[in-house]
């Protein structure tokens, strides 16, 4: 039975194939200039963390673990500085397309300010109560484990003042449409972390390292030298709408400014600290199913994390995108191009998790030779592949949405998901029921559906666009007679 002439058909009859040469244009002139650097810039970013799993991997299966329960921990402070982020991404986005470089630079100036200062009371705060921090995250991990744990989180909360001024000096960079410098600089981190860090864990001509400790200051020190070089490329200007003095830094603040900017990041803020504080606690419930099980779990999540970058890219995209065309009251357009980042990530995603699926035990191969360990990530990875059509409804659409400012429909919908799904079925199925680490990730997939539906019917209805009013169309002149 010959199924390419109906199918042909029925592609012919979708909007879309109306459309084809105009989003052809759109995915060339507009979508990839912006996807491809923030897609290289993310991989830069996570390979930081993954990397620092690798290089510690063959210390064994314990190190790997306390890695990856301070990481867990961490990725809920980088959230908010990721949300603060994005809040300055819009507003430069938004003041750049209304032609007001003078608003945007404020953003910047005030946003790396106030979370810098931020970063450092945090920081200071996470390392007094470090020790109680890991007996809680890691519940019923080993004492070995916790203890690495300890060390890692205490040499890697050093670096938080330097995370908050890269994430959010990349994201006013991108908001002002120069993804490529980012791209450089976070690279550049990447390669230094690679370098620094495998000098301090192993040691180099004669001297033999630090062990698992060079891990965690590797990657701080790294993480250092990419803040400086975001304040110096944001100080002589290489993008001119963005050049911001040294002697700027320390004006007066603008409360106007960073309420508009906070009026993003906070809700933002409060959607991925909540999330990730619950994708902590589940984090929490695997904990104390094994050694192997939380190895298993990390590497998995850091192997799917891969896989999700084309979208987290697209995502970024559209936020960028979104902001800018609403910023010049191009309401039509920045519904349009929505529509085509949401269902081109989809598309991309699903052939990419599909694609890698068959070879987990490879990937798994990268990070430990222990079958245990193995078989934990390629049960994960599978059904990670399986569910992966849902995933850029859960995560895509809500980038677009925050592009238009929609950030607290965002906030809302993720709290439910998390914590009504993630975290109720994962410890129902996942401890109650006893089906262990795939439970926990059961109800993961539960909150990407729920996600995903309260996100599809916002975009689709229109409401995220309610702070934008579409311009009325001129009454038509009466005939003679009416």
């Amino acid at each position: 039975m010959n199924l390419v002439t109906p199918l042909r058909q029925a592609v012919i009859r979708t909007p879309w194939y109306r459309k084809r040469k105009s989003y052809r244009v759109l995915f060339w002139r507009e979508i990839t200039p912006l996807a491809v650097p923030i897609f290289l810039e993310n991989t830069c970013v996570l390979m930081m963390g993954v990397l620092s799993t690798f290089l510690v991997s063959w210390l064994g299966k314990e190190a790997m673990a306390g890695v990856g329960l301070a990481d867990s921990f961490n990725m809920v402070v980088m959230s908010f500085f990721a949300a603060i982020d994005l809040g300055t991404t819009v507003v430069v986005a938004f003041s750049l397309g209304k032609l007001d470089g003078e608003r945007a630079r404020a953003a910047t100036r005030q946003s790396l300010v106030i979370m810098t200062l931020f970063a450092i009371v945090l920081a200071a705060v996470i390392h007094y109560f470090g020790t109680q921090i890991v007996d809680f995250i890691a519940g019923a991990a080993t004492a070995e484990v916790k203890a690495l744990a300890l060390t890692y989180l205490e040499l890697t909360v050093i670096s938080y003042p330097a995370a908050a001024i890269a994430l959010i000096g990349s994201g006013a960079l991108r908001g002002a449409g120069n993804t490529k410098i980012p791209l450089l600089i976070n690279g550049g981190m990447n390669i230094l972390n690679i370098i620094i860090s495998s000098i301090l864990i192993y040691g180099l001509w004669g001297w033999k390292g630090m062990g698992f400790a060079g891990a965690g200051l590797g990657l701080t020190i790294s993480r250092y030298i990419g803040a400086v070089a975001i304040i110096w490329v944001l100080m002589i200007g290489f993008n001119p709408a963005l050049r911001i003095s040294l002697k700027s830094y320390f004006e007066k603040l603008n409360f106007s400014i960073i309420w508009e900017v906070m009026g993003i990041g906070i809700p933002a803020s409060i959607e991925s600290v909540l999330f990730n504080g619950g994708k902590l606690l589940t984090q929490m419930f695997v904990a104390g199913m094994g050694t192997n099980v939380i190895a298993g779990n990390f590497i998995a999540f850091s192997v799917a994390a891969l896989i999700n970058l084309p979208g987290n890219a697209l995502g970024s995209a559209s936020t960028i995108i979104t902001g800018k065309r609403l910023g010049k009251g191009q309401i039509g357009q920045a519904e349009r191009q929505l529509r085509h980042v949401f269902w081109l990530s989809t598309l991309m995603l699903t052939a990419i998790a599909w694609g890698t699926a068959p070879f987990a035990g490879l990937f798994a191969s990268f990070y430990t030779q222990e079958e245990d360990v193995k078989e934990v990530v390629k049960v994960l990875l599978w059904l990670n592949a399986a569910f992966m059509p849902i995933w850029a409804a859960s995560w895509v659409l809500p980038a677009g949405l925050k592009g238009a400012r929609d950030a607290r429909f965002a906030m809302w919908v993720s709290m439910l998901g998390m914590w009504g799904c993630r975290v109720v079925a994962g410890y129902t199925l996942g401890i109650m029921l006893g089906m262990g680490v795939i439970g926990v990730w059961l109800g993961m997939f539960l909150d990407w559906a729920v996600r995903g539906v309260f996100f599809y019917w916002r975009m689709a209805s229109g409401r995220w666009l309610w702070k934008y009013p579409r311009p009325q169309k001129s009454a038509i002149s009466a005939q003679p007679g009416e």
